[in-house]
């Protein structure tokens, strides 16, 4: 894809530093919004509308369904198609995909170790109590 957008993939500690500095707070608990900029170049207008949204309108703590960032977005996405636009999220965490939940529980999770990485980060978040055996 990075050929696609004629953009080279590249290492420098230096473009990357603020953005694992962000990343390491927020897992150690002391960030709760990211203030780095969101390229959203590998992503379509469509995806971009959905994914835009919920990085705009989901804080962390919070969730929202599926069907309700159907909605928000205004996209005319079905709810289903939701599910595939957050596994093809390119920025994950940060553009918090494991906040898009089903109706009727957690739903699916494509990122780490699937559903129990999605749990994991909501309990980091406060949404979901910590279960008895947490590491």
């Amino acid at each position: 894809m990075l050929g696609r957008l004629g953009l080279e993939e590249t290492d420098d500690p230096a473009m990357t530093a603020a953005v694992l500095g962000e990343l390491g707070d927020y897992y150690a608990g002391r960030l709760k919004v990211f203030g780095v900029p969101v390229d959203w170049r590998l992503t379509s207008p469509v995806q971009r509308k959905v994914l835009g949204t919920l990085y705009e309108t989901v804080p962390y703590g919070k969730v929202v369904t599926y069907g309700e960032l159907a909605a928000r977005s205004g996209t005319g996405v079905p709810a289903r198609a939701i599910g595939s636009i957050m596994g093809a999220n390119p920025v994950p965490v940060i553009v918090p995909c494991h906040r898009v939940v089903a109706g009727n529980g957690l739903g699916g999770f494509s990122g780490g170790d699937g559903v129990e990485s999605k749990r994991w980060l909501l309990t980091l978040e406060g949404y979901l109590q910590p279960m008895l055996d947490w590491d």
